[in-house]
């Protein structure tokens, strides 16, 4: 399972990572605090524990603090983040996100989301395993 992860991080941030990410590419909206219009990003990949975002707009590092991810209307969030790194690449500014502020019930929902949707890749880690545990 290739993560979202800037270049030669990679082996880094599998070796720290305790719950799976799992690469979705799914279009969403941000919305923040402020009641801005919602932003469209990718949600590149996702796990109990954060995400990866790509998106046009450069934005301040704060404002993830607070804001509700909406993934096409099947699931609506209202979590609190910390921008663990940031990246530009090919004219879109991708971030990654450590959930710093998550309930249960939304831990609950995001899980049944992936399940949900994306049971092919779970099947896959689990019949493959982990790369890095055989290594």
């Amino acid at each position: 399972m290739q993560a979202c992860l800037p270049a030669g991080r990679e082996e880094i941030m599998n070796e720290r990572r305790i719950k799976p990410r799992w690469q979705i590419n799914q279009g969403a909206e941000l919305t923040f605090e402020n009641g801005v219009h919602p932003i469209r990003c990718v949600v590149e990949d996702i796990s109990a524990g954060g995400m990866c975002i790509s998106l046009r707009r450069d934005l301040f590092v704060d404002v993830f603090s607070n804001f509700k991810l909406t993934l096409m209307q099947d699931l609506e969030l209202e979590i609190g983040a910390q921008v663990v790194w940031r990246q530009e690449q090919f004219e879109r500014n991708l971030y990654g996100l450590a959930f710093n502020r998550i309930d249960k019930t939304a831990q609950e929902n995001l899980k049944n989301y992936i399940d949900t949707n994306f049971h092919g890749l779970i099947v896959k880690h689990w019949w493959e395993g982990d790369a890095s545990v055989r290594a």
